[in-house]
């Protein structure tokens, strides 16, 4: 029987959890995946985890250890998210937290690096020796990953490319600064810039404003001026920023997901030619963007590789923990009930 670990994505909005099994040579979903909207509360994030954690299991072995994609910085070795301000969680313990509910090893990594690990284990990425994952969704983040390895930098801060500045004077960020790439291509940002475009909230003839990313790009393909404005700002804000990638770190291949992208390809093949013509000749030649393949689960399936990982470099811990679930046989953490969800 696969060891069974678990693996969970936490975004500004909604969070995905799901079980995987270890097996030799790799791994497999065990489960699909569970989602719920995220809390701006840490512990209750933690205790939606375990719930969600509990109603996967059913008749199957507690998960081992625990793998979380975290969707900012994060300080990997203690275990604490450094700063999320969609959320609002500063230098919060949620590694700490988060085991402390499921009784088992918890590990956390930026959710861009994880999806980049993600897309090279089981996607877009695979058989490359580096790419770089860039995530457009709420937020925008970018995760780096060199010879199968995620590459978190000196610091643990390698790829904050969503905070990279393009315009000094331009909308307020999140982090603080004014005109990074995430202030006119995340998607909160599009929905900001909405407001702003339309602060009556209502359109000429009288039908309501578009609020969401996918609205203004519906409403910019019908010829809005104000919605291919909002547009076109965040298309020189992304394209910029690939650029800077493809100048600096020159890998295989691009890989763009996150919500917003993944539902506006179009939008990202323009995005990936404006981002050719600011790189030099040799670079915008070479330059390969794609879609991630995983779809909306690049963040999950890296969570579920890392764990795996973590299993294998650390079996004492894992036949550690199987032992106790094995004494523990009949209690609710190792066989937990089903609740309503």
């Amino acid at each position: 029987m696969p060891e069974t670990l678990a693996a969970a994505d936490v975004g500004a909005s909604k969070t995905l959890v799901a079980l995987v099994g270890r097996r030799s040579g790799g791994w497999a979903w065990l489960t699909p995946p569970l989602r719920f909207g995220t809390p701006r509360d840490p512990a209750e994030a933690a205790g939606l985890i375990t719930r969600a954690v509990r109603n996967l299991a059913g008749e199957q072995a507690w998960p081992a250890a625990a793998a979380v994609a975290i969707p900012g910085p994060v300080d990997s070795g203690q275990g604490v998210v450094a700063h999320l301000p969609n959320l609002g969680w500063h230098d919060v313990p949620f590694a700490a937290i988060l085991s402390g509910q499921l009784g088992v090893p918890v590990i956390l990594d930026d959710d861009a690096r994880l999806g980049g690990l993600g897309e090279w284990a089981a996607g877009a990425g695979a058989g490359a020796r580096s790419l770089g994952y860039v995530t457009v969704s709420t937020g925008i983040g970018c995760g780096l990953v060199v010879d199968g390895e995620p590459w978190a930098g000196g610091h643990g801060l390698a790829g904050e490319f969503g905070h990279i500045v393009v315009d000094p004077g331009g909308p307020r960020c999140g982090c603080g600064h004014r005109g990074c790439v995430e202030a006119y291509a995340g998607g909160l940002a599009m929905s900001r810039a909405a407001r702003r475009a339309w602060p009556g909230a209502r359109l000429g003839d009288g039908t309501p404003a578009p609020r969401s990313a996918g609205e203004i790009f519906r409403l910019a393909r019908r010829g809005d001026e104000a919605a291919a404005a909002i547009v076109g700002d965040a298309t020189s804000a992304l394209a910029l920023g690939l650029a800077m990638i493809a100048a600096v770190f020159d890998p295989e291949l691009i890989v763009v997901g996150g919500s917003v992208a993944l539902g506006q390809r179009r939008w990202i093949r323009s995005v990936a030619a404006a981002s050719r013509r600011r790189c030099i000749a040799q670079t915008g030649a070479s330059m390969r963007v794609v879609t991630a393949a995983l779809a909306g689960q690049s963040s999950l399936a890296g969570a579920a590789e890392a764990v795996v990982r973590f299993a294998g470099r650390h079996p004492a811990v894992v036949r550690q923990q199987m032992s106790i679930d094995s004494r523990e046989n009949g209690t609710l953490r190792s066989s937990p009930t089903r609740d309503a969800w």
